[in-house]
């Protein structure tokens, strides 16, 4: 799934453009000194273990240092957000992880093709809520029920500022601008994936993460292909359409009118560009050095797995419960 997603974004963005960018990933020439090489298993395991920290101390941040001072929730969403985010910030600031991007790769995508990215990001979830009956249905048979966790966005301002700004901010400089710049030496396949996989079991929100892991294979794309600042413009986008739809629910007629037409745009965008993509049958890898053992070290490296174990246990914890 997220190889053929991978392939239709770039095959798009080498046909849509008027200047006929090239569809293939700019190409990465890193080749690491012995000595760096030997540093890497230390390098990743700080990078891990930040991970790590990010999401235990927004747990412990969010359930019980900040619920005593009273402050609204968005208030206190943004402190934890802040406060877990900064060990990661400054791993990512002082070894200078962020100036791994290639300069080629700093364009900005033509509107067309991120109005294609956001249609497609909004499909995805369409798809997600249409089959939201049968997989609880499923859970269901299994003697498996779902915790009902909501959050009224519309209830205060500033927890609407956190989750269509602030939120998408930390995130796409963690996930993308530190995790993906890492690992981006080792292969764009992994540079994108791993970093989606690990955004979606931060929610600790089982339907929340999986919309996470499907966002978050095209907003790896986008900062890859362009730059960490389309791939936050679409995340605040993507939110804040997230935001906007609950209250058109509320709107009556001409509210359930809206979202439908909303959906038909999407559906046009998606139509099209996909039928441009498959025209012109131009599916290309993206060109990248990728080191042949490195990925495999990388992906069995124990303080990855603590980051995975830790945030999978809490998704289900808070997520599922027995019926």
């Amino acid at each position: 799934m997220a190889e053929i997603l991978i392939l239709f974004f770039q095959s798009l963005t080498a046909h849509v453009t008027m200047n006929k960018i090239p569809c293939a990933l700019p190409r990465v020439d890193w080749r690491p000194s012995l000595m760096q090489e030997k540093s890497d298993s230390r390098s990743f395991t700080a990078v891990w273990l930040c991970l790590f920290l990010f999401s235990g101390l927004f747990a412990v941040l969010q359930a019980f240092i900040l619920p005593p001072l009273h402050l609204p929730q968005g208030i206190m969403f943004m402190l934890c957000s802040c406060l877990a985010a900064s060990p990661i910030l400054c791993y990512g600031s002082r070894t200078g992880v962020w100036r791994l991007y290639p300069v080629t790769g700093t364009q900005r995508p033509p509107v067309r093709v991120f109005l294609y990215l956001f249609s497609i990001i909004l499909i995805l979830n369409l798809l997600l809520s249409l089959c939201t009956p049968a997989i609880e249905h499923a859970l269901r048979l299994a003697g498996i029920g779902l915790r009902e966790v909501t959050i009224n966005t519309a209830s205060s301002l500033s927890l609407t500022l956190y989750v269509c700004i602030v939120a998408p901010i930390v995130e796409e400089l963690i996930y993308r601008g530190v995790i993906l710049r890492k690992l981006l030496p080792y292969g764009t396949h992994l540079a994108i994936v791993l970093p989606a996989v690990c955004f979606a079991l931060m929610h600790h929100n089982f339907y929340q993460g999986l919309s996470a892991v499907l966002g978050g294979l095209v907003y790896g794309f986008v900062a890859l292909r362009y730059s960490l600042a389309a791939s936050i413009c679409l995340h605040i986008a993507k939110n804040t359409v997230s935001t906007v739809l609950p209250l058109l629910e509320k709107g009556g007629e001409l509210g359930a009118w809206a979202t439908l037409l909303l959906f038909f745009i999407a559906g046009v965008f998606v139509l099209i560009g996909s039928i441009v993509v498959i025209r012109r049958k131009s599916f290309r890898l993206p060109q990248s050095v990728s080191f042949p053992n490195q990925p495999r070290a990388i992906l069995s490296h124990p303080a990855l797995w603590l980051v995975l174990l830790f945030d999978t246990v809490m998704l289900i914890v808070l997520s599922f419960t027995h019926v």
